[in-house]
């Protein structure tokens, strides 16, 4: 019998590098992490990079050390981030920004398990990792992109397109409301008192035509031939499993979230499921 390695996530992301006795302090101004408590426990984390309105912009991996802050980003754009810090670094904040080397990261993953709680590597000598990683075989990009899809990471440009917030997209578990101002926190403290969200994120799959599947086309509530049929959702990520089988993910109202079927508009049957990842908003 052949034993079927695991799977591991090998990717390259861009990153930057915050220096200077300020960096945590303004790191904490800037990101939805407890910069502070974090840099106690000495390891990789997650945080969000948010608008001024709450909408989220970037997912970031951080690592705080001494007076340093190596960042990697996991989903967003390099640019916008640079643009947006040294937009608001003041010789008072006595810290500098620089742009790093892009960095390896690895995580072994499942799909089972939410990839928020796997410790991810950073790999500065590829020769000291092998070792680590020769019992696991690289998962393809198609591979990555269907695991990426049934965990809920949400992509640039599509889940995160300048509207959507953490909340809607299952990342409330890395926002921290008791740590005090940073940019966006009035925004997030009204969505958290009002418990008021128009979506949430869902993963899908069903049978049918590519263009029943193309990214903006909505889901409805019923077929086309039943009365009383509504959109529910849009599609924000495809792919095509095999000849007529796809899956992805897509904006659901909050009304109808609790359903576990829904529509395209051609009236074909889907399946909607909570994303593996995805962390109930309230």
């Amino acid at each position: 019998m052949t034993e079927t390695k695991s799977l591991i996530w090998d990717e390259t992301f861009p990153s930057l590098l915050l220096k200077g006795e300020g960096t945590a302090a303004f790191l904490h101004g800037q990101t939805t992490a407890d910069i502070f408590a974090q840099k106690k426990l000495e390891r990789i984390f997650l945080s969000c990079w948010l608008s001024t309105k709450g909408s989220l912009k970037a997912l970031l991996e951080i690592r705080i050390s001494n007076n340093m802050a190596e960042i990697v980003i996991i989903v967003g754009e390099i640019n916008s981030i640079i643009e947006g810090f040294e937009a608001v670094i003041f010789p008072a904040d006595k810290v500098k920004l620089e742009i790093l080397q892009p960095i390896r990261r690895i995580q072994r993953i499942n799909h089972y398990q939410s990839w928020k709680e796997s410790n991810p590597i950073w790999i500065v000598n590829s020769d000291l990792i092998e070792n680590q990683v020769s019992d696991y075989t690289k998962a393809t990009k198609k591979e990555l992109e269907i695991w990426k899809i049934r965990q809920g990471i949400p992509g640039f440009d599509r889940e995160i397109n300048g509207d959507t917030n953490p909340y809607e997209l299952g990342l409330g578990d890395i926002i921290k409301l008791d740590k005090g101002c940073y940019l966006g926190q009035e925004a997030i403290a009204r969505f958290f008192r009002s418990k008021s969200l128009k979506y949430q994120l869902r993963y899908w799959e069903g049978f049918g035509k590519s263009n029943d599947f193309d990214i903006g086309k909505n889901f409805f509530s019923a077929n086309q031939y039943e009365a009383l049929r509504k959109k529910v959702g849009i599609i924000t990520s495809s792919i095509r499993i095999n000849d007529n089988y796809f899956n992805g993910l897509a904006l659901i109202k909050t009304n109808f979230v609790d359903k576990n079927v829904g529509f395209t508009e051609n009236g074909e049957s889907i399946k909607i499921k909570k994303p593996i990842s995805f962390t109930n908003p309230f």
